[in-house]
């Protein structure tokens, strides 16, 4: 019988499951927390699996509540587990494993919202879930989930990229950790409610309130949810049909706040369009269950690739009769952005914030690239060079990123999203598409899509993938060379004409300008491509450049006439022409193609900024580019004379140049029977830069005008709204100040109000100016606006050293009253200083302040650069262009 009993015992004591607890810990020090937490990415010993989500949101109140469940896999016994959380109030947190539930206890450790989730024992590897209950206020600088009023109505939208969501939502807030969400909103009875998926039920939750619940999501990144509430205005836009990628309509949605749904009718119009043109050029299906299309009326950025619930600034899309070209084009170029992210971001994400630029880059580069095929004669092509070449500005600085630029801090993650990322990005990937060729390329993308679906995938497995689908590791192995160092190529170029024929000599370096303390031994994988003339004959030789010097046959040439080292522009590079090659460029200049004659002037002015070009050959190449007939070059011109013109107030010669351009552009524009981008560009032009009185009275009647009535027929457009009050102000003083403040609580209209900022912050007259700090003082205008006024303000000379003061004596409060994301901008403010002076005011500044502006020291780093340049610039130059632009 005792050898039964013991048996039984025996037996029992098998059956009963182990504790997944192990023994008890003791709570951890916040001093040993701190110096243990992450600054950046997460260690991955907790992976999340699945979150269960639920909050009540009413944007009439100050506050809001959550309670979320985590699925965790736990990858090794731990005591606790790191996880994010900002500002949250959290009032209850439990860990369950292996159906057991304890307490446990939530610590934020770090100001960028890194949180100690502690166990009462050590609990073992395997599933765990983590139950959180909390609440928090809505944000009040357009971060995480944020509160804004408009027009008496209240909104709630959640801003979640890029580490916003820990705002609002206990979270693994890194976009490679992706997982499902259910999410239920209880929401104001007479709000919408808007998530990443369709909703599953609306019923009615306690008095006043439904409960909102929406179907699972596909495997999302906590930076891609949507959360939006409010009394906007549900604009339904069919489906977009099914197709022989895709055997499910999608249902296309737009809202906006409540009176402005008709506004969202253009750019719901193009969006089938652009959607099954990555759908056929990538042969993936759109993979969401439905697209909305959202008009915030308060975004601190253009817009988010929120998945299946993309939300915009209002300002951005909202398109009325009045609405100019320059904005439609900007519209299309930034909903093609966004809505490629639907594939390159949401459903295939970086796992890491320095691989942002296998979104972003991939996502500019996807702009020009369908609204070319859509609008073949809408220009994007040469807008994309246009936006290589303010790539290689900023990317001539040798404190600037490289595209895949190591991010080992949280605070350094914003620092990623600029030129370099989206137009370096777009601008490398444009060159290898064009060398490999759209047949070989893209369908490449498309199969990185179906490999990595659903999950994510760093730069190295992107170069893999496009080598191996490709079967070519050249165009994985030049890309690679292009993202991960920073830098320009600089192209030293020599036509060698012999009896066999000509030879262009390559030689390649960085790219620096006078002042820099670059390295120049840098090295490329560069493709390269030479156009060349000779009599009625023309050719195009290529050949990928691996070594530092490299010779290349122009074939079927004998001794060109000229030739131009970036054939069609498509290569991110700069060049030199060694002997009369500038002088024979400059000659067909007029003649090249659009892309050749921008690259052309770029690097032309890139030259005379290294102190390889002297002023007068400058001129010539700008007065060439002045006579081209693309509107697009010409307007390149401009832009070049308006900042000569700020360097050199007396230059007759080159108010000369510059009128003579004008006039010119505005002829050829009447001929060919009118367009209105280069129109309203000549008209802003003339009236602001060169300040002719006719072009200055004729605007400040058609603002008078609109201001009067702003709904009658025949108006002015919306791409003169900024420069027409600009004008107005500059002409009518105090009263037009005022009547400019009026118009601006008066008219609800989002392109206008953003145009205010713009004029106001360009003014220049002392008591204007004054005024201006005022409202910068009491962030009246929303902080985005605050912002740009004290940037505008920065950059106009009259006024930069009383704007400059006013910073000094009230910076905290400025850091306040930005948009939080926006902080670490602000050394660029001091960019325009171009002395010692400001140099050291700009120190001072940042010695004093900066642990208020988070992640600032990158642009602290540029901002000092850009000041060095500009002093060794004007020291080595100004004589040489005074003497150049003399005489007319």
């Amino acid at each position: 019988m005792r050898y039964l009993a013991a048996s039984l015992l025996l037996l029992l004591a098998a059956c009963v499951q182990p504790s997944a607890f192990g023994p008890q810990v003791r709570a951890v020090p916040m001093d040993d927390l701190r110096a243990a937490a992450p600054s950046g990415r997460l260690s991955g010993v907790a992976q999340p699996v699945a979150y269960r989500v639920e909050m009540t949101v009413d944007p009439r109140e100050a506050a809001f509540a959550g309670h979320v469940g985590i699925d965790v896999n736990l990858q090794t016994s731990a005591p606790g587990i790191w996880m994010h959380g900002a500002d949250l109030d959290v009032s209850s947190v439990t860990v369950t494993a292996g159906g057991e539930t304890r307490p446990a206890s939530w610590t934020e450790v770090d100001p960028t919202g890194v949180v100690w989730v502690g166990f009462p024992n050590r609990v073992h590897a395997g599933g765990i879930t983590l139950t959180i209950d909390y609440t928090a206020a809505f944000d009040a600088n357009l971060a995480g989930l944020f509160r804004v009023e408009e027009k008496g109505e209240a909104y709630a939208l959640a801003k979640s990229e890029s580490i916003q969501a820990r705002r609002f939502l206990p979270s693994f807030d890194e976009p490679g950790f992706k997982a499902p969400f259910d999410f239920t909103l209880i929401v104001p009875e007479d709000m919408l409610a808007i998530g990443n998926t369709p909703v599953a039920s609306r019923v009615p939750d306690k008095p006043g309130f439904d409960r909102v619940t929406f179907l699972r999501t596909r495997p999302l990144s906590t930076y891609l949810l949507s959360v939006a509430v409010g009394n906007f205005e549900k604009v339904p836009a069919g489906t977009i049909p099914v197709n022989a990628l895709r055997d499910w309509p999608v249902p296309l949605t737009g809202y906006a706040r409540a009176g402005k749904g008709e506004e969202l009718d253009a750019i719901l119009s193009i969006t089938p369009a652009i959607v099954e043109f990555f759908e056929e050029a990538l042969e993936q299906p759109y993979p969401y269950e439905k697209l909305d299309i959202i008009a915030a009326p308060q975004w601190p950025s253009g817009a988010t690739e929120l998945a299946a619930a993309i939300t915009y600034r209002e300002s951005r899309i909202l398109a009325n009769e009045t609405s100019g070209a320059l904005f439609l084009r900007s519209m299309k170029g930034v909903h093609a952005h966004e809505l490629s992210h639907m594939w390159f971001g949401d459903l295939v994400t970086p796992p890491w914030w320095d691989d942002l630029w296998l979104k972003e880059g991939i996502a500019s580069w996807a702009e020009p690239a369908v609204l070319s095929v859509l609008e073949p004669d809408g220009g994007y092509d040469i807008q994309a060079v246009a936006d290589a070449v303010a790539a290689m500005r900023l990317d001539s600085l040798s404190s600037a990123r490289a595209v895949a630029q190591p991010i080992t801090e949280n605070a350094d993650i914003r620092n990623a999203y600029d030129a370099i990322t989206y137009n370096k990005g777009q601008a490398v990937l444009g060159m290898v598409d064009a060398w490999f060729g759209p047949d070989q390329f893209r369908p490449a993308l498309g199969k990185y899509i179906a490999e990595y679906a659903d999950g994510a995938a760093d730069s190295e497995e992107f170069f893999r993938a496009i080598g191996r689908t490709t079967g070519n590791p050249d165009i994985g192995q030049s890309l690679k060379t292009f993202v991960t160092q920073n830098g320009v190529p600089l192209l030293e170029t020599d036509l060698q004409c012999t009896s066999i024929g000509a030879k262009v000599v390559l030689e390649q370096s960085r790219y620096r300008p006078l002042g820099s303390d670059a390295d120049p031994n840098r090295h490329w994988i560069v493709p390269v491509c030479v156009s060349w003339r000779e009599g009625d004959a023309s050719g195009r030789s290529c050949t990928l450049l691996k070594a530092r010097r490299q010779v290349m046959p122009l074939e079927g040439a004998t001794c060109p006439d000229a030739y131009h080292p970036n054939a069609n522009g498509t290569g991110y590079y700069r060049f030199n022409l060694a002997g009369d090659g500038w002088d024979k460029l400059i000659a067909v200049l007029p003649g090249l193609s659009a892309a050749e004659a921008l690259t052309a002037i770029d690097s032309a002015e890139a030259d005379f900024d290294a102190g390889e070009m002297d002023a007068a050959t400058l001129r010539r190449v700008l007065a060439a580019g002045a006579q081209h007939d693309d509107a697009a070059v010409a307007a390149a011109v401009l832009g070049i004379y308006a900042d000569l013109m700020e360097q050199l107030d007396d230059a007759a010669g080159l108010r000369a140049d510059a009128e003579a351009a004008s006039a010119r552009l505005r002829a050829q524009m009447m001929d060919q029977g009118g367009d209105p981008e280069l129109e309203a560009s000549l008209a802003e032009f003339d009236a602001t830069i060169l300040k002719q009185e006719a072009a200055r009275t004729d605007l400040s009647a058609k603002m008078d005008t609109w201001l009067t009535d702003p709904e009658a027929d025949g108006n002015l457009s919306s791409d003169l709204y900024a420069s027409g009050l600009l004008v107005l102000l500059d002409q009518g003083g105090q009263a037009a100040y005022d009547r400019v403040l009026t118009a601006y609580d008066e008219i609800d209209n989002p392109a206008f109000g953003q145009s205010v900022a713009r004029a106001l912050g360009s003014v220049t007259d002392p008591d204007q100016a004054a005024r201006t700090r005022g409202l910068i003082a009491s962030a009246a205008l929303g902080p985005r606006e605050t912002y740009t006024m004290a940037l505008l303000q920065m950059k106009t000379p009259e006024t930069r050293e009383a704007m400059w003061a006013y910073l000094e004596e009230n910076f905290p409060a400025f850091l306040k009253a930005i948009p939080a994301q926006w902080k670490r901008r602000t050394p660029r403010l001091a960019s325009y200083f171009c002395d010692t002076e400001g140099l050291d005011a700009l120190n001072a500044l940042f010695a004093e302040y900066g642990d208020l502006a988070e992640g600032h020291a990158r642009e602290l780093s540029l901002a000092r650069e850009q000041i060095h340049l500009c002093m060794a610039r004007k020291a080595a130059t100004e004589a040489d262009l005074e003497a150049a632009f003399a005489a007319p």
